[in-house]
């Protein structure tokens, strides 16, 4: 399948650019006191701005509106309405990163679940380290979004500490599955082909035993007739004119 065919590109692209944000964000945070919130809520609007203008552009680019189940054009509006309203409430929105930071953790948190869940069905063996990166994503989503008692103004490390953590938690939670499940899919056509084989591998044989019967009773059928000929009629038919005679 082709990444154009695929219905998830818009969903992995998001999952890359939260995590990428939320990265980009701690880092900046951490390292630096040069740089003010405000300035994320303008680069984030941007580039939703960007990514809804592709996405609408793509969904008649490639068609997708063949497709029954494919909503990116109506998706690529709202990330664009989105992105406008991050650019013209910057300051307001800035002011209450951490509940808007909170939801993006949150949400790679319920993403990495998903992964986990389908590592364990593809027989991952690493859906237990998936489990543990989207059990702590949950949890920290919770601490940021119920800030009992201000502990992200208190704890700021801590907070952008989270933020890392999480985003680098969910690209590797992506790339476990996306590597797990090219192997699944390589494992499963081996197997085909294998069971393919030995069917054939089977008919082969019957068709071997059933030949072999078919010219062992052609055989002994061939041998009966040699020795028991049948009389000859023509010598039959002389000897009864003779007789009469």
């Amino acid at each position: 399948m082709s990444k154009q065919d695929n219905p998830n590109v818009v969903g992995n692209i998001a999952i890359v650019f939260m995590s990428i944000l939320l990265i980009a964000v701690g880092c900046i945070m951490l390292f630096t006191d040069a740089v003010r919130m405000i300035y994320f809520c303008y680069g984030a609007g941007a580039c939703l701005l960007v990514w809804g203008i592709w996405m609408i552009s793509r969904y008649f680019l490639h068609k997708e509106f063949q497709r029954t189940t494919n909503y990116g054009f109506s998706v690529g509006t709202l990330v664009v309405i989105l992105g406008a309203i991050d650019l013209i409430r910057a300051q307001d929105i800035a002011d209450s990163i951490p509940n808007y930071l909170g939801i993006l953790v949150l949400i790679e948190g319920v993403v990495m679940l998903q992964n986990t869940v389908q590592l364990k069905n593809l027989h991952g063996d690493l859906w237990i380290v998936s489990l543990i990166f989207s059990l702590l994503s949950v949890a920290g989503s919770v601490v940021i979004l119920l800030d009992i008692r201000n502990m992200i103004t208190r704890y700021e490390t801590a907070f952008y500490g989270i933020l890392i953590m999480v985003g680098a938690f969910a690209l590797l939670s992506l790339c476990f599955v996306g590597v797990r499940t090219k192997h699944y899919h390589k494992e499963s056509k081996r197997e085909l082909e294998r069971n393919i084989e030995e069917s054939d591998q089977w008919f082969e044989g019957k068709q071997e035993t059933t030949t072999a019967i078919t010219e062992e009773v052609e055989e002994d059928h061939a041998d009966e007739t040699e020795s028991d000929p049948l009389p000859d009629t023509d010598q039959a038919d002389s000897a009864l004119v003779e007789e009469e005679v």
